[in-house]
């Protein structure tokens, strides 16, 4: 794997997902190519961050307490354009059926990723919306 062809630098990235583990590995691998990562523990918080972050990419579980990542996605799709309405979302889930990509998709996000994700696919995925 060639790391030059794989580069997020310069690239603003928020990681929603409720286990810290997986915030922890997403983050480090992300910025490892390059990019900068914003974790949130919650999608509340994730929500917020998206108001107030220019973001280049959005990454959310779906499964996580309170507020899913349906309902997460939902709710940036209903912000104002300039509030980080059309940030380009990745579900990465173990929601892994074809009717929950489907979900993930008519939800809003732009790809759907069954966990575990192998750092390759997830870089791969993140660019051919960032770039």
């Amino acid at each position: 794997m060639n790391n030059k062809n794989l580069s997020l630098s310069g690239r603003k990235v928020l990681v929603v997902d409720d286990e810290e583990e997986i915030l922890v590995i997403t983050r480090l691998m992300l910025e490892l190519h390059g990019a900068e990562v914003i974790t949130s523990l919650t999608a509340a918080e994730g929500l917020e961050q998206v108001q107030t972050q220019r973001l280049d990419l959005i990454i959310s579980d779906i499964s996580m307490p309170h507020m899913d990542g349906y309902q997460f996605i939902q709710a940036v799709r209903n912000l104002p354009a300039h509030k980080g309405k059309d940030t380009p979302a990745l579900a990465v889930t173990a929601f892994s059926r074809s009717q929950d990509r489907t979900r993930a998709l008519n939800a809003g996000f732009q790809a759907h990723l069954s966990k575990p994700v192998s750092l390759q696919v997830l870089i791969q995925t993140i660019l051919v919306w960032v770039l």
